[in-house]
């Protein structure tokens, strides 16, 4: 009898795992929420600063069958900076968008419920600063990435995953609104074990 039962669970148990892997036609919906404070206040004066993120960034993807996703995602942040003296407080305001699109690679681990996956992607940002209120910069861009992640999948219908860093080209133009003086940005990070980003995704 007890043997019986093993065999039944280890049945189900492997069903279960079969089933856990993305299928054609699924539509993955997941992202990401950062939230950073930062403050630094100078010994025995009254000059404080406080640094404030915000960020969301929901993805959308389309399965095309057990390994491939195409889909689109939106990353935007908000940004508060706050630098207080005796003389009174200066709040300075930032605000990046970048919309993009990306396509992704899976593969599952043996039986297991885990999955490697790459993935490349590319997004044109936009944003500005203002300083009390007044726009003081703007700027425009794109940026090209190429990172790999691990995802578990905890049932059929929703899995967690780790990107790390990876290899990612930025090049923006930012522009001075007092003077239209513009000043071309380029960068190249190379950043595999530096950076590690988690997210949840449903699938429908």
């Amino acid at each position: 009898m007890k043997k019986l039962i093993v065999m039944a669970a280890v049945a189900l148990f492997g069903t279960q795992v079969a089933k856990a892997q993305l299928s054609k036609g699924d539509v993955i919906l997941g992202g990401n929420v950062n939230v950073k404070t930062t403050s630094a206040k100078v010994k025995d004066t009254d000059n404080k600063t406080t640094n404030t993120s915000f960020g969301v960034s929901p993805k959308v993807g389309y399965a095309l069958n057990s390994n491939w996703v195409i889909g689109v995602f939106a990353e935007t942040q908000f940004g508060n900076k706050k630098v207080s003296t005796a003389t009174g407080d200066v709040k300075t305001k930032t605000l990046d968008i970048t919309p993009g699109v990306f396509v992704r690679n899976y593969h599952m681990i043996g039986q297991s419920k885990f999955a490697f996956f790459a993935e490349a992607n590319a997004g044109y940002g936009f944003g500005n600063t203002k300083v009390e209120g007044n726009k003081t910069e703007s700027y425009t861009g794109f940026n090209v990435n190429v990172l790999p992640g691990i995802t578990y999948f905890v049932t059929k219908h929703f899995m967690i995953e780790g990107a790390f860093g990876g290899l990612g080209y930025s090049y923006a133009q930012h522009k001075a609104e007092g003077t239209g003086v513009k000043t071309n940005v380029s960068d190249f990070d190379f950043n595999f074990t530096k950076q590690l980003n988690l997210g949840v995704n449903f699938i429908f």
